[in-house]
């Protein structure tokens, strides 16, 4: 019972998403672009993930995710 709830409802996500995307309306998750610049510059400067998360109140994740993006 439960099991048919939680695929019903991923079936209609997905079909609302599909057809968002389709009007334009959903663009997905963006990206903080000026948060992404600010992790580059601080990774080039040598400083340490705790110093760029303490500095920018940004998580371990996101910092690793713009570092594997580099």
């Amino acid at each position: 019972m439960a099991l048919d709830d939680y695929e019903t409802r991923l079936k209609r996500q997905k079909q609302g998403i599909t057809k968002a995307k389709a009007e334009g309306k959903y663009k997905g998750k963006q990206i903080n672009i000026e948060l992404h610049k600010n992790i580059k510059t601080m990774l080039a400067g040598g400083l340490s993930y705790t110093d760029i998360q303490s500095a920018l109140g940004c998580s371990r994740a996101t910092i690793a995710r713009v570092k594997k993006l580099l």
